[in-house]
């Protein structure tokens, strides 16, 4: 059994905890607040939203098919939550495999997008490139003789006179876009999961550097009263 991974927000004065037990096919979410349970969920999705009953809040868990969650953020609502849009981020514990990885995505936030997107057109194109290849070997012709089945003598049936009804032609505009040539199908069914996999790279550096200067500030801030306190002459 793996180490659970633990995940924390505080936030309006209250404390988000969430614990992930893996599993051999599954794994289990537990959100805590204040040490109160909302919520336990036990599944094997890459995407889980948890929405305890009576409680505006949702949480949202990203997993990738293995290794620890990917992100937990804190929703709004549960609507919010499923849409993955806004939201707070959890931090991971310190010293986890999902802390290291989001201390990596900082420090290197374009060897991230680049490694995400190449991912992601090598998903895409190794799969194309095999299935060309594959086209290319003279397969033997199998030849079964399959045997004749009868046909049924359907009975034909009554045929309805209905009214010879002529509609108005409506000039409608033609909205139809130009036809792209042939080569561009496997080009666009190439580039689309690509460019998705770019944004979602760089959406995810973005709310990595957002968390990490509200971590900042959290830190600072508390220095910089005591700070400005100490040098003021009037006190």
């Amino acid at each position: 059994m793996a180490t659970p991974e633990h995940w924390h927000l505080a936030e309006d004065g209250r404390e988000h905890a969430v614990a992930v037990e893996q599993g051999a096919l599954t794994r289990e979410v537990v959100w805590t607040r204040d040490g109160v349970e909302l919520a336990r969920k036990k599944t094997s999705d890459e995407t889980v939203v948890l929405s305890p009953k009576g409680q505006d809040e949702a949480l949202r868990l990203k997993f990738a098919m293995v290794g620890p969650a990917r992100r937990v953020t804190l929703h709004a609502s549960e609507a919010e939550a499923h849409t993955g849009l806004g939201g707070t981020d959890l931090e991971p514990e310190a010293g986890s495999r999902a802390a290291r990885r989001a201390e990596w995505i900082g420090r290197h936030p374009h060897l991230h997008t680049a490694r995400q997107t190449a991912l992601a057109a090598a998903g895409v194109g190794v799969p194309v490139l095999l299935v060309w290849l594959l086209s290319m070997v003279p397969w033997p012709s199998l030849g079964i003789p399959w045997p004749d089945l009868p046909s049924i003598p359907w009975p034909d049936l009554p045929s309805i006179p209905w009214p010879d009804i002529s509609l108005p032609a409506i000039p409608w505009p033609d909205l139809s876009l130009p036809s792209l040539p042939a080569w561009t199908e496997p080009v666009r069914k190439l580039v689309v999961p690509v460019l998705i996999a770019f944004f979602i790279a760089r959406g995810e550096v973005k709310r990595r550097r957002k968390a990490e200067e509200r971590r900042r500030l959290g830190v600072e801030s508390p220095g910089d009263s005591t700070s400005s306190t100490a040098t003021d002459p009037r006190r």
